[in-house]
Protein backbone atom coordinates (compact mmCIF):
# COMPACT_ATOMS: atom_id res chain seq x y z
CA UNK A 1 0.00 0.00 0.00
CA UNK A 2 3.00 2.05 1.01
CA UNK A 3 4.21 2.27 -2.96
CA UNK A 4 0.80 2.78 -3.81
CA UNK A 5 0.84 5.84 -1.79
CA UNK A 6 4.42 7.02 -3.07
CA UNK A 7 3.16 6.34 -6.84
CA UNK A 8 0.09 8.23 -6.33
CA UNK A 9 2.54 11.25 -4.83
CA UNK A 10 5.03 11.15 -7.04
CA UNK A 11 5.21 14.45 -10.02
CA UNK A 12 4.19 13.93 -13.44
CA UNK A 13 7.58 14.22 -14.47
CA UNK A 14 8.22 11.45 -12.20
CA UNK A 15 6.02 9.57 -14.05
CA UNK A 16 6.73 9.67 -17.52
CA UNK A 17 10.33 9.24 -16.72
CA UNK A 18 9.56 5.98 -15.00
CA UNK A 19 7.23 4.74 -17.39
CA UNK A 20 9.41 5.93 -20.53
CA UNK A 21 11.88 3.86 -18.95
CA UNK A 22 9.95 1.04 -18.45
CA UNK A 23 9.31 1.13 -21.93
CA UNK A 24 12.40 1.45 -23.19
CA UNK A 25 13.52 -1.26 -21.07
CA UNK A 26 10.37 -3.39 -22.32
CA UNK A 27 11.02 -2.63 -26.11
CA UNK A 28 14.68 -3.54 -26.18
CA UNK A 29 13.74 -6.91 -23.99
CA UNK A 30 10.87 -8.06 -26.56
CA UNK A 31 12.42 -6.84 -29.97
CA UNK A 32 15.25 -9.54 -29.71
CA UNK A 33 18.05 -5.94 -29.97
CA UNK A 34 20.79 -7.78 -27.95
CA UNK A 35 23.87 -9.16 -29.40
CA UNK A 36 24.19 -13.02 -30.20
CA UNK A 37 24.56 -14.72 -27.30
CA UNK A 38 25.03 -11.38 -24.95
CA UNK A 39 22.73 -9.64 -22.27
CA UNK A 40 24.13 -6.23 -23.74
CA UNK A 41 22.57 -3.84 -25.60
CA UNK A 42 24.48 -1.58 -27.65
CA UNK A 43 23.40 1.79 -27.98
CA UNK A 44 24.13 4.81 -30.35
CA UNK A 45 23.48 8.12 -29.82
CA UNK A 46 22.73 10.64 -33.22
CA UNK A 47 22.50 14.27 -31.94
CA UNK A 48 24.63 14.76 -28.56
CA UNK A 49 22.40 17.95 -27.77
CA UNK A 50 21.01 18.57 -24.32
CA UNK A 51 17.85 16.07 -25.58
CA UNK A 52 19.97 13.65 -26.69
CA UNK A 53 22.12 13.33 -23.71
CA UNK A 54 19.25 13.31 -21.59
CA UNK A 55 17.68 10.20 -23.59
CA UNK A 56 21.33 8.71 -23.51
CA UNK A 57 20.70 8.92 -19.58
CA UNK A 58 17.24 7.75 -20.03
CA UNK A 59 18.22 4.72 -22.09
CA UNK A 60 21.32 3.71 -20.05
CA UNK A 61 19.14 3.24 -17.06
CA UNK A 62 16.40 1.67 -18.85
CA UNK A 63 18.21 -1.93 -18.38
CA UNK A 64 21.21 -3.14 -16.67
CA UNK A 65 22.61 -4.65 -19.58
CA UNK A 66 22.39 -1.32 -21.91
CA UNK A 67 25.83 0.24 -22.85
CA UNK A 68 26.31 3.63 -24.93
CA UNK A 69 29.26 2.41 -27.65
CA UNK A 70 28.81 4.96 -30.52
CA UNK A 71 27.92 9.00 -30.84
CA UNK A 72 27.66 11.08 -33.77
CA UNK A 73 26.89 14.87 -34.05
CA UNK A 74 27.23 17.49 -37.09
CA UNK A 75 29.32 19.60 -34.10
CA UNK A 76 32.94 18.12 -32.11
CA UNK A 77 31.79 20.13 -29.44
CA UNK A 78 28.19 18.79 -28.95
CA UNK A 79 29.83 15.27 -29.27
CA UNK A 80 32.59 15.82 -26.52
CA UNK A 81 30.46 17.91 -24.74
CA UNK A 82 27.30 15.05 -24.39
CA UNK A 83 30.42 12.23 -24.13
CA UNK A 84 31.63 14.30 -20.50
CA UNK A 85 28.36 14.73 -19.33
CA UNK A 86 27.34 11.06 -19.28
CA UNK A 87 30.52 9.91 -17.77
CA UNK A 88 30.30 12.19 -14.82
CA UNK A 89 29.25 9.57 -11.93
CA UNK A 90 26.30 12.46 -11.11
CA UNK A 91 24.03 10.71 -13.72
CA UNK A 92 24.64 7.23 -12.69
CA UNK A 93 25.47 5.94 -16.04
CA UNK A 94 28.82 6.61 -16.23
CA UNK A 95 29.46 3.04 -16.49
CA UNK A 96 28.17 2.03 -19.23
CA UNK A 97 29.48 4.69 -21.28
CA UNK A 98 32.00 2.75 -23.70
CA UNK A 99 32.30 4.95 -26.51
CA UNK A 100 35.81 4.28 -28.41
CA UNK A 101 37.79 7.41 -30.19
CA UNK A 102 36.93 5.59 -33.66
CA UNK A 103 33.45 5.03 -32.75
CA UNK A 104 33.14 8.62 -32.00
CA UNK A 105 31.86 10.67 -35.28
CA UNK A 106 31.37 13.97 -36.66
CA UNK A 107 29.63 15.98 -39.68
CA UNK A 108 26.34 15.26 -41.45
CA UNK A 109 27.66 11.73 -42.24
CA UNK A 110 27.78 10.96 -38.47
CA UNK A 111 24.23 9.62 -38.37
CA UNK A 112 24.97 6.33 -40.68
CA UNK A 113 28.34 6.28 -39.46
CA UNK A 114 26.73 5.71 -36.16
CA UNK A 115 23.86 3.16 -37.46
CA UNK A 116 27.00 1.11 -39.58
CA UNK A 117 29.37 0.71 -36.27
CA UNK A 118 27.57 -2.48 -34.67
CA UNK A 119 25.02 -1.15 -32.40
CA UNK A 120 21.76 -2.72 -32.13
CA UNK A 121 19.40 0.85 -30.98
CA UNK A 122 19.82 3.79 -32.01
CA UNK A 123 18.81 6.90 -30.56
CA UNK A 124 17.51 9.63 -32.69
CA UNK A 125 17.31 13.31 -30.96
CA UNK A 126 19.20 15.57 -34.02
CA UNK A 127 17.64 18.27 -34.75
CA UNK A 128 13.97 16.94 -36.33
CA UNK A 129 14.24 18.35 -40.05
CA UNK A 130 17.12 15.37 -40.29
CA UNK A 131 14.58 12.56 -38.60
CA UNK A 132 12.85 11.50 -41.44
CA UNK A 133 16.41 10.63 -43.69
CA UNK A 134 17.90 8.84 -40.35
CA UNK A 135 14.99 7.05 -39.25
CA UNK A 136 14.78 5.32 -43.14
CA UNK A 137 18.31 4.98 -42.82
CA UNK A 138 18.36 2.91 -39.58
CA UNK A 139 15.69 1.07 -40.50
CA UNK A 140 17.23 -0.11 -43.59
CA UNK A 141 20.22 -1.13 -41.76
CA UNK A 142 18.01 -3.30 -39.89
CA UNK A 143 18.44 -1.63 -36.29
CA UNK A 144 15.66 -1.09 -33.48
CA UNK A 145 15.26 3.17 -33.18
CA UNK A 146 14.24 5.66 -30.47
CA UNK A 147 13.21 8.84 -32.22
CA UNK A 148 12.68 11.92 -30.45
CA UNK A 149 9.70 14.22 -30.89
CA UNK A 150 8.88 15.34 -33.41
CA UNK A 151 9.28 12.63 -35.92
CA UNK A 152 8.76 14.97 -38.45
CA UNK A 153 8.33 18.91 -39.57
CA UNK A 154 6.39 18.25 -42.80
CA UNK A 155 4.23 17.01 -44.91
CA UNK A 156 6.97 14.56 -46.94
CA UNK A 157 8.83 14.03 -44.02
CA UNK A 158 5.47 12.78 -42.41
CA UNK A 159 4.87 10.59 -45.59
CA UNK A 160 8.70 9.34 -45.43
CA UNK A 161 7.85 8.52 -41.48
CA UNK A 162 5.32 6.50 -42.47
CA UNK A 163 6.72 4.26 -45.14
CA UNK A 164 9.78 3.98 -42.58
CA UNK A 165 7.54 2.31 -40.02
CA UNK A 166 5.87 -0.04 -42.23
CA UNK A 167 8.96 -1.35 -43.29
CA UNK A 168 10.11 -1.52 -39.92
CA UNK A 169 7.02 -3.84 -38.59
CA UNK A 170 7.92 -5.98 -41.95
CA UNK A 171 11.18 -6.34 -40.42
CA UNK A 172 9.94 -6.57 -37.01
CA UNK A 173 11.89 -4.01 -35.67
CA UNK A 174 10.71 -1.20 -33.39
CA UNK A 175 10.50 2.17 -33.66
CA UNK A 176 9.30 4.23 -30.54
CA UNK A 177 8.79 8.34 -30.50
CA UNK A 178 9.55 10.35 -27.66
CA UNK A 179 5.88 11.59 -26.51
CA UNK A 180 5.50 14.26 -23.65
CA UNK A 181 1.80 13.17 -23.10
CA UNK A 182 0.08 9.35 -22.86
CA UNK A 183 2.55 7.16 -24.14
Amino acid sequence: MSDLISTISASRRQFLQASSAAVAAQVALSSSAFAAGSDEIKVGLVGCGGRGTGAAVQALKADPGVRLVSMGDAFADRLEGSLTALKNPANGVNEKVHVESDKKFVGFDAYQKVIDSGVDVVLLTAPPCFRPKHLAAAIAAGKHVFAEKPIAVDAAGVRSVIETCAKAKEKNLSVVSGLCWRY
